[in-house]
This record gives structure tokens, C-alpha cells and sequence, in this order.
């Protein structure tokens, strides 16, 4: 062994050298011999092996040092928001130990926040510091959300930049239907070729491509840089072009031979430089270090992680550097390693990088270069605090931080992708797939719910943040139907939803539980993520959505360029609405100070009389981020979808374990009404709070006035949704309808469902139809299968002959009830009457000789039970009438 390694295991052994610098001595010793060796004699080789093994300790110990002050001054910026939800809270004498001198510092007297809680209010049961983590990992708009950044805030915002960059490559290629690859085929696979040729600096000779990977080549750099800024140390690699999307499953089962043969030929060898020796490699290097990211992608990053480091993280900034390790020689030699290893979409391949990098840039921008160690420091500094407050004689404030504090670890969970990666592959495909084709079938009338609510909870929206209540209705509709509307909106800064709810590694949030996780393996399941997303754009919801949330941000952009000339006192000092927006920038964190930077960004008009402010023009960077993060906080509350603390409330482990897979499945569903209910009754509270009168008192009326809205909304969903199916709409004079009213218009409809049906459709299972929609399905594919071979079996033996059993039984119709339940469109609005009639019925009358009995019986049951006609018939293949209106008013006796 040559004599600068023994040096160095001799200095380790004597304990003059730590562990971790030894091992990077070692590792760059080793590597550096290996590459001279080839060419040196061995005294010389061990000579330039030393030289690189003492310049790569220079350059790890300057990249440690700002790493290090990285993490402490986000560790600064976390306790700053910790203290400021303190002071939010009525906590006195809190030591904020945020800003400190620049200098990535510690605090001279330690890590201790204190502060005592007030005797009453909503801080006065401690443990705010444990909550505040839950805030760190997500933030919540309104009054109810912390005076600082978070993690899935960032990422919103980060993500939304991004996607403004790509507005033009994404109306080209975003999905229209949920289930198409547009560019798969044609001249947009044409014109996507070409844009794959410009990225790799060939001259494809097509201008609008040209520009396109332009628009690729400069978003995905400006995300390098603040990846790099924000701790990490990915390398320029000029003609880098594309990443690359790698099947883990498939790289590994392949082997790792067959595998560096086939991308060996393709690579471009002179732009790949041996960050050791600083030269190209040398073929015996360049095999072994293939082989090496071999291992990692089919270990899925397991080969690289220590025993006890969690899933596939370790440190982040030193993540992402191989993504720019693999270039390609040309366009044709990255579709081809595509083709046969990755996942061949180049769209998704680039808005799946952009999306990863938007979320690994988030956590190192908010907890810093090592984002799982800076918040297992939160978890115990936050634990630390309690037990301070319940030592000084606040009881249960220790237990109370526990609660939050695992919470808020789950929720990272969730996000980072820890908790959503499976244990076993082939149950937690089965299972997200048959969650994904339940979504698909079950909630293609959900936009009559937005019909019905949406305008409600925007409502209520504007009040909270200082609106006009009954907002821009000029706006909406603009957005809805003007295109150039639409597109002016892509481009302001904030995610394109459109561009997320169709794609396999970028699928929209509220799909994303029902995955096999966020990082799911290319190609598998793919179909069962995609049907949701193709269902909820074809009844439109996408786009109305869409179209609300927009809305709502630019009247907020558009109120804070309105109040630009006002101070934060004048704010405070004017009419109600100003002193609602007023409240809203304190709770977000915008004092004087910032509030001055943003009131003086220039203004965006992008037609005669339409002004706003928006945060991508923010001088500074970071603040317009977090302006960002609070616009697009506010739409949860005219828009609520699931949250990560939905999520975690409810999924505690993984997918493909027992209890993951019961979890995900019993929870389909609910964690919008988990949401909803947890939001506005948390913000009511606050804002009664603010009211100056009796806060119980105000905090009473305006849940009354939200329930009874909510309600009146539940009330106009139900009789769509009736007349949807083919059904006259309900009379209105019952308690049972408006008891269904106040369930469906509080997001609680799958309870009202269950509320108001005695037992499962098939009359076999109800007890199972209690987990869920995936408890339906089993429901009914028992009463399908077994239940029907047991009753089979019991008549047989009661002398019936086969065909009498079986008819008896009612097979066919139970099999026509299935094809006419699981399909997508028995549940789309537009085609659900004419599917059942036309084609379900049909169906069941072919195999069910009861058939016309059965219809018959269900007319008169809905008529027995609510008093409802049908306006087009079970059987009838036409309908007879249109619904009959006046019967809202009550049934004739």
C-alpha cells in the first residue's frame, strides 16, 4: 500500500484526523492512485494521489464551513418563526434567536427560546414551539399560519417559478385528457424531437423548438444555481442537455454488466471529468464508477446510505450532483438509453426534474444543506421547550409536544417521500392502482360540487384576508373562457395545475396519496394514477379549479398594489377590509420593514385598469418567495385539497404494508373533509378573536353563517347530482334532505352517504362497505362471487335445480351492477343518466330475467323514500319528460 494512505490511517488511528475526513482522504487517495497508476510508476502515483487527497480536504473543508453556516443561519430563521407564532400566541419575554450577525454563528448563550404562555387564549396550553414544526413542514393561510416560510410553501412557490419559465413548452404539451402523452406521436412528437436535438446543441432547424430548449436550458439552470446556493454543489456540464429518468427495476433486474455495456457506447466520454484528477477518465475508472451508479440506481440510492440513515437521504446538497454525471454524446443516444432504461416522455422527464429539484431546494432553503438532521435538532429543541414549560407548572405541555412533534415528523414524511415508499412493491402497486380506478369511477360528478360550494368558500376566503366578499366575478369568467386570460396567468409565477395532475412522477397532490409514492418506478401503475386525473379534467373541475384559486390570487395581488401608498399603521388604522389585509401581511410575518420592499415593487399590468403586485418582482428574492407562499396559501381556503397534515393525521406507515394499505384505503376521500373542517374552524376562531366584541359570541355567527351557507350549497349539489343520474331533484321539505344538505356542503359526503343508506348496494356486506370506497368494492365483488356461491350452494341443497339456484341468486344483476358501478362513465355528470339507461340496463336485462321487476322496485322505492320521479326511467331507452322542477318544493301527498 502506498505510503500517503498509511498516513492517513495512521493519523485516524491516533485520533488526529476524525472519521468521516479520513474516509474522504482515503476515498480521493484511492481513486486518484487508481487513475495514475496506469500511467505512473508507483512512487509517483502515490505522490499524485497525495497531492489530490489534500486538494479534495481543502475543498471539502471550505464547502464544510459554508455548509455549516448555511445550517445555522436557517436554524436562525426556523426559531425566528417559532418565536414570532410564539408572540402571535401571547407569549411574553420569547428570545426570538433569529438573525444574529450574518455570519452563520451561534448564539453566545445557547439554544434556548423560553417565553411564557399566556393564562388564557389559544397559547395557553404550551408546546407552541412542537406546533410551530408543523407550520415549518406546512404552513396554514389566514391568521392560523406562522409569520415565516415552509418547506411545502416553498416548494409551491419555487415550483410555480419554474413552471412560469416552461409556460410556453407546457401549453404545447401538458395532457388534455389525463390519459393521453401528448407529443407520443405526430407533429408534436416532431416538434418534441427537435426540442430534445436543441437542448443537446444540434441545429434542428425549427425556431419554436430552438426557443423552447432555450426556455428548458435557462429554468433548469437558474434551478442549479439555487440548488447550489441553497448548500449544494452540482457541477456546470456545458451540452449537458436532459437528465435522465431511470427504472430502477429494470436497471437492476438487467444486471450490472449488461448495463454498463449498453450506456457505455452513448456516453460522451470527454465532457464526464474525474472530479479527483480533474482529467477525463480512464477506461478501467469510468467502468468502475459506472458500476457504481449502477448500484445506486437500482438500489434506489440504498448502496450509498450508512446503516440507521433514513430512506435514501442523507446529506441533500451533496445529492443531485450524478444527475449532471451522465452525458450523452447526442440526442439519439439519450432517446435510446431512454427507451430501453428510462421512462422515454421527454416532458415528463424535464417537469419531473424541475418538480424533484423544486422540493429538494425547498428543504435545504428552509432546514438547510442537511435537512434531516436540522429537524431532528427542531424535534428535540422543540421537546426541550415544553418540558422547560411543563417544569414550570404548565401540566401536559411534554405530552401535548410529543403529539405535535410526531405529527410533524409524518408530515415530512409525506413529503420527502420517506413514508410513502412502499415496503413491498407488488401490494402497494395492487393497492394504488385499485385506489387510483376507484378514484377514476367514483368522482366524476365532484365539479357539481364546486358548483354548489365553491363560490360559498370563496366567499368566506375574501372576507378572512380583507376582500370584497363576493370577489371579481369579471375575473373568473375571463379565466374560464379567455385563453389569453389563462395564459397571462401561467406566466405570474405560481404552479400551473394543469401541468401537474396528468403525470406519472408529477402527479397533482390529492392523487399523490394514492400511489405507490412520489418517486414510484417508471411505468408501473401508470394507468390507475392517470384515470383520476382524466376523469377530474373531463367533467371540468380542472379547469374551474383552476380558474377560483387564480382568481383569488390576483385579487389578492391586485388589493395589496391598491393599499402600496399605505404603512402597515395605515393599514391597522383604516376601514375593516384594511385592517383584515392589514392583519393577514402581520401574520404572515410582513412587518414595516418588508412590507416597504414589497409596496415599492413596480407594478404588473398586463391590460389598461388591471394592476397588481406580484412577488417574482420583489427585489428581493427570498421575500418575494414567501409572498408567494402566502398568496398561494390563501386559495386552500377557497379551494381546500388534502394537506400533508391531512395526510398524516390519518397515513402513519407505509405503503405495501398491511396497516399502509388499509390506511390509504380507508381514507380515500377524506382527508378534503379533514381539511376543510380544520382550517375554518382554526381561522373562525382566530378571526372572532380579532373582532373586538365577545369572540365566542363572534366566532359563533360565523360558523352559524358558514354552515347554513355550506348547507344551501350541499342542498345544490344534491339536486344536480340527482338529476344527474336521471332522477327528478328531491323535495326540500324533508329533514332527512337537509341533514344529507349539511353533510354533502361540509365535505362530509361519503359519511352523508353512509348516513342515509341502510346497506350496501348489493344487500350482502354492508359492515364492509363502512372502510370505504376499496370496502365497497370488496362488497360487492363478495356478493358477486362468494356471496352468490353460498346462496347457490344453499338452495341446491333446499332442492332447487342449478339454473334455478343461479336465477334465484341473481348473478346477472349483481354482475350488471358491477359493470355498472366501476365504470367512469356511470359517475361523469354529463353521461351518467344516458350510460346507466343505455347501456348498464341493457346489460342487466340481457342477464338478469328479473330485470324489469328490479327497475320497477327501484322507482317505487326512491319514490316511497324521498318522493322523487325519474325524468328518464330505468329500462326506457329515452327519456320521457324533463326533470320536474317543482318538486323541489315538496312532495304531493
Amino acid at each position: 500500500m502506498a505510503d500517503f494512505r498509511s498516513c492517513i490511517v495512521d493519523h485516524a488511528a491516533k485520533g488526529e484526523i476524525d472519521a468521516e475526513t479520513a474516509q474522504v482522504a482515503q476515498d480521493a487517495y484511492d481513486d486518484a492512485f487508481a487513475t495514475a497508476s496506469e500511467t505512473l510508476g508507483p512512487v509517483d502515483a502515490d505522490r499524485a494521489a497525495a497531492d489530490a487527497a489534500m486538494a479534495k480536504l481543502e475543498a471539502e473543508a471550505i464547502e464544510a464551513r459554508r455548509r455549516r453556516q448555511l445550517m445555522i443561519r436557517t436554524r436562525r430563521t426556523a426559531l425566528e418563526t417559532i418565536a414570532g407564532l410564539k408572540e402571535r400566541r401571547g407569549y411574553s419575554g420569547v428570545k426570538a434567536l433569529g438573525g444574529g450577525d450574518g455570519s452563520g454563528r451561534p448564539p453566545k448563550d445557547g439554544w434556548v427560546q423560553g417565553g411564557t404562555p399566556p393564562a388564557e387564549g389559544p397559547g395557553s396550553r404550551g408546546a407552541l414551539a412542537a406546533m410551530a414544526l408543523k407550520r415549518l413542514v406546512e404552513n396554514r393561510p389566514g391568521l392560523g399560519g406562522a409569520p415565516g416560510a415552509s418547506v411545502e410553501g416553498r416548494y409551491r412557490a419555487l415550483r410555480g417559478g419554474f413552471d412560469a419559465g416552461m409556460a410556453d413548452l407546457i401549453e404545447q404539451f401538458e395532457t388534455r385528457t389525463g390519459l393521453d402523452r401528448p407529443g407520443a406521436s405526430g407533429a408534436k412528437r416532431a416538434t418534441m424531437d427537435n426540442i430534445v436535438r436543441e437542448a443537446f446543441g444540434e441545429d434542428s432547424g425549427d425556431a419554436a423548438a430552438k426557443g423552447l430548449a432555450q426556455a428548458w436550458g435557462e429554468t433548469a439552470e437558474r434551478a442549479r444555481h439555487m440548488f447550489n446556493a441553497a448548500g449544494g454543489a452540482i457541477g456546470k456540464m456545458e451540452g449537458w442537455g436532459l437528465p435522465q429518468s431511470h427504472d430502477g427495476a429494470r436497471v437492476r433486474e438487467a444486471g450490472r454488466d449488461a448495463w454498463v455495456q449498453s450506456i457505455l457506447p452513448r456516453l460522451d466520454r470527454a465532457k464526464m471529468i474525474d472530479n479527483v484528477t480533474g482529467q477525463p477518465f480512464t477506461d478501467k475508472r469510468l467502468a468502475a464508477v459506472l458500476g457504481e451508479v449502477w448500484a445506486t440506481i437500482g438500489s434506489g440510492g440504498a448502496s450509498k446510505r450508512q446503516p440507521g440513515a433514513g430512506l435514501g437521504k442523507g446529506m441533500l446538497a451533496k445529492q443531485r450532483s450524478e444527475a449532471r454525471f451522465l452525458a450523452f454524446k447526442s440526442a439519439d443516444d439519450w432517446r435510446a438509453y431512454q427507451a430501453e432504461w428510462g421512462e422515454g416522455d421527454a416532458f415528463q422527464t424535464m417537469m419531473g426534474h424541475l418538480d424533484d429539484m423544486a422540493r429538494d431546494i425547498a428543504q435545504m432553503q428552509i432546514l438547510g444543506p442537511n435537512p434531516a438532521h436540522q429537524f431532528e435538532w427542531l424535534k428535540a429543541f422543540a421537546q426541550r421547550e415544553a418540558e422547560m414549560e411543563e417544569l414550570a407548572g404548565l401540566k401536559g405541555a411534554a405530552d401535548r409536544a410529543k403529539g405535535h412533534i410526531d405529527l410533524a415528523d409524518r408530515m415530512m414524511g409525506h413529503f420527502n417521500g420517506d413514508l410513502n415508499s412502499p415496503v413491498n412493491t407488488g401490494l402497494s402497486t395492487a393497492g394504488g392502482t385499485v385506489r387510483g380506478v376507484l378514484t377514476g369511477t367514483m368522482l366524476g360528478s365532484a365539479v357539481l360540487g364546486e358548483v354548489g360550494s365553491g363560490f360559498i368558500l370563496g366567499r368566506m376566503a375574501r372576507q378572512f384576508s380583507g376582500l370584497s366578499r363576493n370577489g371579481d366575478m369579471g375575473e373568473l369568467i375571463r379565466l374560464l373562457s379567455d385563453p389569453a386570460e389563462r395564459a397571462m396567468a401561467r406566466r405570474t409565477g405560481f404552479i400551473i395545475e394543469q401541468a401537474t395532475d396528468g403525470f406519472v412522477r408529477a402527479t397533482h397532490d390529492n392523487l399523490r396519496l394514492m400511489t405507490v409514492g412520489a418517486k414510484a418506478e417508471g411505468g408501473i401503475n401508470a394507468f390507475g394514477r392517470r384515470l383520476p386525473a382524466a376523469v377530474i379534467r373531463m367533467q371540468g373541475l380542472t379547469g374551474v379549479v383552476a380558474a377560483r384559486k387564480r382568481s383569488l390570487r390576483f385579487e389578492l395581488m391586485g388589493a395589496l398594489h391598491d393599499v402600496r401608498d399605505r404603512t402597515l399603521a395605515d393599514l391597522k388604522g383604516g376601514d375593516a377590509r384594511d385592517q383584515a389585509l392589514g392583519r393577514w401581511l402581520d401574520a404572515r410575518g410582513f412587518g414595516e420593514k418588508e412590507w416597504a420592499i414589497i409596496r415599492a415593487t413596480p407594478a404588473y399590468e398586463p391590460r389598461p385598469g388591471a394592476a397588481f403586485l406580484l412577488p417574482r418582482d420583489v427585489a428581493q428574492p427570498e421575500l418575494g418567495l414567501r409572498l408567494a407562499e402566502a398568496i398561494d396559501m390563501e386559495t386552500r381556503f377557497a379551494s381546500p385539497e388534502t394537506t400533508l397534515e391531512s395526510r398524516a393525521w390519518w397515513t402513519t406507515a407505509r405503503p405495501g404494508s398491511f396497516w399502509g394499505e388499509l390506511q390509504r384505503s380507508t381514507g380515500m376521500f377524506k382527508g378534503f373533509s379533514a381539511t376543510l373542517w380544520s382550517l375554518y374552524s382554526h381561522e373562525i376562531a382566530l378571526q372572532a378573536r380579532t373582532s373586538g366584541g365577545n369572540a365566542w359570541a363572534a366566532g359563533g355567527a360565523m360558523a352559524a353563517q358558514a354552515v347554513i351557507f355550506l348547507t344551501i350549497g350541499g342542498a345544490v349539489n344534491i339536486q344536480l347530482r340527482e338529476m344527474a343520474k336521471g332522477n327528478d331533484p328531491r323535495p326540500m321539505d324533508d329533514a332527512k334532505f337537509w341533514g344529507a344538505a349539511l353533510a354533502q356542503g361540509g365535505g362530509l359526503g361519503i359519511f352523508g352517504d353512509f348516513l342515509y343508506a341502510a346497506e350496501a348496494r348489493n344487500g350482502k356486506s354492508a359492515p364492509v362497505a363502512a372502510f370505504g370506497p376499496v370496502g365497497q368494492l370488496a362488497s360487492d365483488g363478495w356478493g358477486l362471487t362468494g356471496g352468490n356461491l353460498l346462496e347457490i350452494g344453499g338452495r341446491l341443497a333446499e332442492g332447487e335445480d342449478l339454473d334455478e339456484a343461479v336465477s334465484g341468486a341473481h348473478v346477472g344483476r349483481d354482475l350488471a351492477g358491477v359493470v355498472r358501478n366501476y365504470n367512469p362513465l356511470s359517475s361523469l355528470w354529463w353521461s351518467r343518466a344516458a350510460y346507466n339507461r343505455l347501456v348498464a340496463d341493457n346489460l342487466q336485462r340481457a342477464l338478469d330475467p328479473e330485470a324489469t321487476e328490479a327497475f320497477e322496485r327501484g322507482r317505487r322505492r326512491i319514490e316511497r323514500e324521498t318522493g322523487q320521479g325519474q325524468w328518464w326511467e330505468q329500462g326506457e331507452k329515452a327519456p320521457s319528460r324533463a326533470p320536474d322542477l317543482a318538486l323541489m318544493a315538496g312532495a304531493d301527498d
